[in-house]
């Protein structure tokens, strides 16, 4: 069972952006949709939708800046520097300039939160996410690091409520689900194939943790199943 695209969901709520919740929302391809913003590439909307029938055809044509905009979107998200920014996807400093700040014109509440997270920390001596967690500023500050912590530790947040709500219903003899492993936004887990339906449900129900902003996230969750044991993994 895993988070969608958990860290996203929390920048886009962070920064409440409603062109990228819409495309989140929606299930648009986000690095084609940012491609699109950024360098007004002429695709429909409705296009940007892996099952349109247009989708291969754009996703094919605009490639580059469909990988550019993967790479420089998410650092750009996080703070990275000009020049971080040119060494790590090899473009000019004044091209990863340029990708900057129209990233900022098209997604203006992605900077927003940038300044707001860097005043709190500057005013207060620590930052703090959505369910109250705090990351305190010993010594200098790092505004990347300051960023990054807070999607990070809001999935860690809600994956770990999950897994107590799952571990409780197992331990009260609700439901057979034995997890066994937890990593960033997923859980891996067993449940007796008999009764895949029930438990399939009371994961979907349970993994859904409702994130207490203005306009409430609750970030999907995929469940993949397989019979075969992991002993049978090479």
């Amino acid at each position: 069972m895993d988070l969608d695209r958990a860290d996203l969901q929390v920048v886009v709520w962070e920064a409440n952006d409603a062109d990228l919740k819409f495309a989140l929302r929606e299930g648009l391809d986000m690095h084609l949709f940012n491609a699109r913003s950024v360098w007004d590439l002429p695709i429909p909307l409705d296009e940007l939708r892996e099952s349109h029938p247009d989708f291969p055809k754009w996703k094919k044509k605009y490639a580059k800046f469909r990988q550019l905009a993967k790479q420089a979107v998410h650092a750009t998200n996080y703070g990275v520097g000009d020049r971080k920014l040119a060494q790590t996807i090899g473009i000019t400093q004044s091209a990863a300039r340029d990708f900057k700040t129209k990233w900022f014109r098209a997604h203006p509440g992605i900077h927003t939160w940038h300044k707001r997270v860097e005043e709190q920390a500057r005013s207060r001596g620590f930052v703090e996410n959505i369910l109250g967690a705090r990351l305190y500023i010993m010594g200098r500050f790092d505004l990347p690091e300051a960023l990054a912590w807070g999607p990070q530790s809001t999935v860690a947040g809600v994956i770990n409520r999950a897994l107590v709500a799952i571990d409780a219903e197992e331990q009260r003899g609700l439901a057979p689900i034995q997890l066994l492993l937890q990593v960033h936004d997923s859980l891996a887990g067993q449940f007796p194939t008999s009764q895949r339906e029930s438990c399939l449900a009371t994961l979907n129900r349970l993994g859904k943790v409702e994130l207490p902003y203005p306009d409430p996230l609750v970030i999907p969750v995929g469940i993949k199943t397989s019979t075969s044991s992991w002993g049978e993994c090479e």
